[in-house]
């Protein structure tokens, strides 16, 4: 089994557990680390991001009341599985696996290393081999783990097949330019929409990403309920639970529609329906861009996210501002229109001198009436109700403050 390489590893602790894995500064060209340069994966700065799904994990265990049989499907080190092993509570079973020898023979010793043999298991296969053979009754599990490098496409199918009615479906997107319309046909052949890219191309490629999710368990007659999803430098993350049954699977592409948007003037009109009324803007008669299907519900639920919230702030071991910060923007904004504006964006496109105080603009939509927040997907970003014209007419008054 030690058909490791000591020199190109080291040993690392993240969280709880302690892991042999790859010694990146013996991958790195001019002083710049890749870590997909390594013969096996590692990325310290995921940290947060294993921290934030320990948390949801929890919080999941806590909604559901059982014990979690789980499955993270490509493991790289393992380490953010044994971190699940080892953090999160009332966690029956783990298993582990990877296509890859190396990877394969390194769970293996992380396994040990933190005293894991009972509670984890390895596999060494493909992916959706090993999802398939468990996509049936009696087998599949509480909690399915897809993390790739790139797009979770390939995966999804046999995923959402060994997920337990009522259990969690966890899947990050790493490849981003499709999903946010830098490479618009390479999004429609893998997601099956059009995107664009723009101002709230963020937001754009998450609920694209959900709303392939759903159309793809509708498929057998699964419906989702997101709980919580983010956006952050480079992937996206969604945790939904799915649910058996032809009612659920259509009650959730039900909330899946489409955005035209006015490259003109930034107007936005949400429709469920792709024929829209009208394809040409009301407010200054420019054709409009049509995007989607993506997914126009909530994207989490708010109690939810509040317990997230509540394991993360007391998980000290894991607590970072930064990430705090996040899970608070993402409360403030949950129930707010699936977009968002930028305050450099409308600076730019009606020729404004200077950009506002987010603060001072969120303000004073809420003085007049209006929904507003901040947004996690962007530091200049904020979410309202209002439309474009109240929007400009707010930046006019702020102008002169």
């Amino acid at each position: 089994m030690r058909m490791i390489n000591d020199d190109l590893f080291i040993e690392i602790n993240e969280g709880n557990v302690v892991i042999l894995g790859p010694n990146l500064e013996r991958f790195s060209d001019s002083g710049r680390i890749e870590p997909c340069w390594a013969p096996v994966f590692y990325n310290p700065a995921m940290k947060m991001d294993r921290d934030i799904s320990i948390c949801v994990l929890s919080a999941f265990q806590k909604l559901i009341g059982k014990r979690l049989k789980i499955c993270e499907a490509l493991s790289a080190t393992g380490v953010r599985g044994l971190r699940y092993a080892k953090e999160v509570g009332n966690v029956e079973k783990i298993f582990l696996n990877d296509v890859n020898s190396l990877a394969y023979n390194l769970i293996k010793i992380n396994v040990l290393k933190n005293g894991l043999s009972e509670k984890v298991t390895v596999f060494h296969t493909d992916a959706n081999v090993l999802l398939a053979y468990f996509a049936r009754r009696g087998r599949r599990f509480n909690v399915v783990d897809i993390d790739p490098f790139g797009s979770p496409v390939p995966f999804l199918d046999n995923a959402i097949r060994a997920v337990e009615n009522k259990g969690l479906l966890c899947v990050t997107a790493t490849d981003l330019a499709p999903l946010m319309g830098v490479y618009k046909k390479a999004c429609l052949r893998k997601y099956g929409a059009y995107s664009i890219k723009t101002e709230f191309s963020q937001e754009i490629g998450l609920r694209i990403l959900i709303g392939y999710i759903a159309r793809t368990a509708a498929k057998y007659g699964v419906g989702i309920t997101p709980l919580f999803s983010y956006y952050r430098r480079h992937y996206m993350r969604v945790f939904a639970q799915v649910r058996i049954g032809k009612k659920l699977a259509d009650k959730s592409l039900s909330e899946i529609g489409y955005l035209a948007f006015c490259p003109k003037c930034g107007r936005i009109i949400v429709q469920k329906s792709m024929f829209f009324k009208k394809d040409i803007c009301e407010k200054c008669e420019k054709e409009m861009e049509i995007i989607g299907p993506l997914w126009l519900g909530k994207t989490g639920i708010r109690e939810f996210i509040k317990d997230v919230i509540n394991f993360y702030q007391t998980r000290k071991n894991i607590l970072e501002k930064k990430g705090l910060i996040l899970l608070s923007r993402i409360l403030e904004e949950i129930e707010l229109p699936p977009y968002f504006y930028t305050t450099s964006y409308i600076t730019r496109k009606y020729n404004f001198k200077r950009e506002p105080s987010l603060p001072a603009l969120v303000n004073e939509l809420k003085m007049r009436g209006f929904k507003a927040s901040l947004t996690h997907f962007s530091s200049k970003g904020f979410k309202t109700n209002a439309s474009i014209s109240d929007i400009v007419e707010i930046f006019k008054l702020l102008q002169n403050i």
